[in-house]
This record gives structure tokens, sequence and C-alpha cells, in this order.
């Protein structure tokens, strides 16, 4: 059991694949969704009204990466006075791999929350984030993300000013999917997928469900990263689903605890 199957955006797992291949695991990639950047979107004006604000959340590695790619392509520096809030290791290490690439980045204060379930909510539960009346915040996101903690930010008295910069546009198995799951079959090699939404994990079990082989399929184990998402996926079918910390390095160590073998 060597192949992790990566469902994740490819924008999204690059850096992942590195450490996967690093630690000895083949990394396969089916993303079922794909980023797409905003349209339209004024870079130097975002980053002038990020400037002015205390501080810039991102709900999401995805946001970080259209945001830092952005600034990459059109020469723009990170501003030097807004924080920076994370939701999680997973977001943090999408912003140390654009530190060195965009100036003003690694010297910008970030918070995240110090422990599970590393999401939005435990985010706004930081004291920062407490103390924001009259504030200024910027809230870079998914265009369909939720309002829910926004709303919470303006009832606290800051200024809340978000904006969409990026879509998700959901994917299907590759006809390469489809005989990489038969070649496994036919060998009897098991696999990893890792799986970091419910939504990816929905899409491909619909479309796993319609193969032959679906029951092994279904059976092999599944990685993920947070207790929603985990029961979400075991109510789509995926009967070995397994939690891990996030961020990528917690993804190969609990791959590694996985494929020792057991006294």
């Amino acid at each position: 059991m060597n192949s992790v199957v990566l469902t994740q955006p490819t924008l999204r797992s690059d850096a992942l694949k590195d450490a996967l291949r690093a630690a000895g695991w083949e990394p396969v990639e089916m993303p079922m969704s794909m980023i797409a950047e905003a349209s339209d979107l004024d870079w130097p004006e975002i980053c002038l009204t990020a400037a002015l604000s205390r501080w810039v959340l991102f709900p999401s590695p995805a946001a970080i990466a259209v945001v830092m790619a952005a600034l990459q392509r059109q020469g723009l520096s990170w501003p030097s006075g807004p924080g920076i809030g994370l939701i999680g290791p997973g977001s943090r290490d999408m912003l140390d791999a654009w530190q060195s690439r965009i100036a003003g980045l690694a010297t910008a204060l970030t918070i995240a929350p110090d422990d599970a379930p590393f999401d939005a909510e435990r985010l706004l539960a930081r004291p920062e984030l407490n103390r924001i009346s009259g504030d200024k915040v910027v809230v870079l996101r998914r265009a369909d993300g939720r309002e829910a903690w926004l709303n919470t930010l303006a009832d606290r008295g800051a200024e809340v000013i978000a904006r969409s910069v990026y879509r998700m546009i959901e994917c299907v198995p590759s006809p390469g999917a489809y005989e990489w799951f038969g070649a496994q079959v036919a060998s009897g090699s098991g696999f990893v997928y890792s799986i970091a939404s419910a939504d990816a994990g929905r899409r491909l079990a619909k479309h796993v469900l319609a193969l032959p082989c679906a029951d092994w399929l279904m059976s092999q184990p599944v990685m993920t990263q947070h207790p929603k998402i985990a029961q979400a996926l075991r109510e789509h079918g995926w009967r070995e689903v397994f939690e891990h910390p996030p961020g990528g390095s917690a993804l190969v160590h609990a791959l590694e605890s996985r494929r020792k073998p057991r006294p």
C-alpha cells in the first residue's frame, strides 16, 4: 500500500505531492474540483484595501494560493499593515510556501486556532478577533462562502469587507483514473484516499459506486482532517475513514503510522 489518491485541486496538492514522494509514497491525482480565480479583480485595489485594514482573513488554503499567485503575477508585495488570520495548519503550510516569493509576507503577524477543530469558528474564538470594534477586517474567500461568521465579525463592531477571489469548479474522474482503479483491482494493490472536503468525497463516491468493483474501492482507507468531514464521508458510503491533524506533514505522519506493521 504505497499509493495515495489526492482528490484536492491541483493548486493545493502540488506541495503535498513533494512531501509524499519524499516519504516514499506515490501520489495519484484525481482532483474532484478545480480552483478558478474570480474574474475582473483589481488586485492593486485589494492590496490597498488590505493595507488600510487591521486583519486580512483567509478561510481556506485555496484562498491563499489564489491571492498569492495573483500578487506574484502582478509584481505586488504584501502590505505592511494588516495581520493575517488563518484557519489551521494546512493554511499555514500554504502561506509558508509563498513567503519566499512575496515581499513583505514573511514579516506579517499571523494568528490561527490553537487547537482542533481547525475552522473559521475556532479562528473567530481568538482573542485578537474579539477586540475589533471599529477595525476594518478584510475577508478573501470563495464566491459561495458562508455568511454567518462574517455576521459575527460585524456584530463585534468590525467594518467587514468581503471579497470573492475564487470559485470552485466541479470535476469528474478522468478516463485515466478509471483505468488506474481497474489496475489496482486486478492486482489487489491497496491504496489510500486523501479526501479533504465532504463535497469531494460525495462526488467521488458517486462515480466509484457505479463501477463493478465499487465494494472493494469503497473499502480502501480514507484520510481526512476534520470530524465533520469524516462523518459526512461515512454517510456517503466510505467505510474506513481515519482522521488526522491538518497539514501535509500530519498526513504523511498518519500514512506512515498505517504503513508500519502492527506487533
